[in-house]
C-alpha cells in the first residue's frame, strides 16, 4: 500500500507547492514509484511548476463526474517514476465538495499503485483541507521563519486537533457537545488545553475520553522549515512546538530545514523542479536529508541517535554541519 504524505502550510506563500514537487521528484530519483496529487482545489498550480498544460482531466473533472475512472487522471511528467494528478481549477466550486465526495476521492487515491503519494493541499484551515490532512497521523506542515507563518501553522494544528477529536466521537453525542462548548468558552481568560477538555469528558464518558486521548498520542504531524536563513530561525520554530505541546496536547516532529534559495524563482520561471534544474543548489542539497527521514518513518526503521532530532536548534545545526563537511 502506498504511503500517503499530505502537505499543508496554514498560510500561502510558504513554498508548500514548490517543496511538495521537489520532494516528489527526489523520491522518484531514488527509484520510488511516486504520485504527486494537486489538492489545492481552487488554486491548483502544480501543473505550471511541472511545465504541463492545464488541459488534462484532473480532480475537478472527477468531482463533476465528467471522468468516472480515477486512474485516468494520472499523467506522465517526463520524470522517471513520477506521475501527476492535476487539481484542475477550471471548474468553479470544486473546492467546496461535500464529505462523501472527499471520502470517494481519498478511497481512489489510496487505491493507486505507488510507493509514495504526495498530496499538495491548499492554504488555510477549512475542513476540506483538514480532512485530507488527517488521512494520516503524520502529515507535513511547511512553515517559514516568520511570526505570521508560525501563528498560522498553530491555528491550522488547532483546527486539525479539534476536527480529529470531533470525528472520534459519534454524531450528535454529548462528547461532541462538550468538546465544542469547551473550545468556544474560556474560563477566567484562560483557554483550555485539549487534554483538559478530555479530562472533563472522561469524568462522564471514560471510554470515549481514552479513545480520543489515544488519537492525540498517535497524531504526530511533521514540520519542515522552509526558506530558512540563519540559526536564529529556531526561536520561532520552537515557539510552534511549545504551543502545540502545551495548548494542543500533541508532539509535532521536526524533520527538515530547507534554506532560502534565490534559484527557486528561476525554476518557477522555467517551469522545472529545482532539484533537476540545479541539483547543486542549497535548496536541492537539503532535500535528501528530509526524504531520508520520511522514508525512515514509513519503513518504521530506527534512525541513528544523531538523526533523532527533537527541536529546531538541532535540525538547523545538523544542516549547517553537513554543509561544512561537504565543502
Amino acid at each position: 500500500m502506498a504511503v500517503l504524505i499530505p502537505v499543508a502550510g496554514g498560510k500561502g506563500g510558504v513554498g508548500k507547492s514548490v517543496l511538495s514537487l521537489n520532494l516528489a521528484v527526489t523520491l522518484a530519483q531514488q527509484c520510488k514509484k511516486t504520485i504527486l496529487v494537486d489538492l489545492d482545489l481552487g488554486g491548483a498550480n502544480l501543473h505550471t511548476l511541472l511545465g504541463l498544460k492545464n488541459n488534462q482531466a484532473g480532480i475537478g473533472t472527477f468531482i463533476t463526474k465528467q471522468e468516472t475512472d480515477f486512474s485516468n487522471l494520472l499523467q506522465a511528467t517526463g520524470i522517471p517514476n513520477l506521475q501527476f494528478i492535476a487539481g484542475d481549477c477550471l471548474y468553479p466550486g470544486v473546492a467546496n465538495m461535500d464529505f462523501f465526495t472527499k471520502c470517494k476521492i481519498l478511497r481512489n487515491i489510496q487505491a493507486l499503485d505507488a510507493d509514495y503519494i504526495i498530496l499538495d493541499l491548499g492554504a488555510g484551515s477549512t475542513y476540506n483541507i483538514v480532512d485530507f490532512f488527517i488521512t494520516t497521523n503524520d502529515g507535513i506542515i511547511v512553515v517559514t521563519p516568520e511570526l505570521t507563518s508560525i501563528l498560522n501553522a498553530y491555528s491550522f494544528l488547532k483546527t486539525t486537533v479539534f476536527r480529529l477529536l470531533y470525528r472520534t466521537f459519534p454524531s450528535k453525542s454529548p462528547e461532541r457537545q462538550i468538546l465544542q462548548n469547551s473550545v468556544l468558552q474560556r474560563m477566567e481568560g484562560k483557554e483550555y488545553s485539549f487534554e483538559q477538555i478530555l479530562s472533563v469528558i472522561g469524568a462522564t464518558f471514560p471510554e470515549s475520553a481514552e479513545l480520543a486521548l489515544n488519537q492525540l498520542k498517535s497524531f504526530k504531524p511533521r514540520i519542515i522549515m522552509n526558506m530558512g536563513r540563519q540559526g536564529d530561525d529556531a526561536v520561532l520554530g520552537n515557539r510552534l512546538l511549545t504551543l502545540s505541546r502545551n495548548k494542543l496536547s500533541i508532539n509535532p516532529e521536526v524533520i527538515g530545514f530547507v534554506p532560502y534559495d534565490q534559484n527557486i524563482g528561476i525554476s518557477i520561471a522555467r517551469r522545472q523542479p529545482l532539484c533537476l534544474l540545479n541539483p547543486g543548489s542549497a535548496f536541492s542539497q537539503a532535500l535528501p536529508a528530509v526524504v531520508k527521514r520520511i522514508e525512515a518513518a514509513s519503513d518504521h526503521t530506527d534512525m541513528r541517535l544523531e538523526e533523532a532530532l527533537e527541536n529546531f536548534e538541532e535540525i538547523i545545526k545538523s544542516y549547517y554541519e553537513h554543509q561544512e563537511r561537504d565543502r
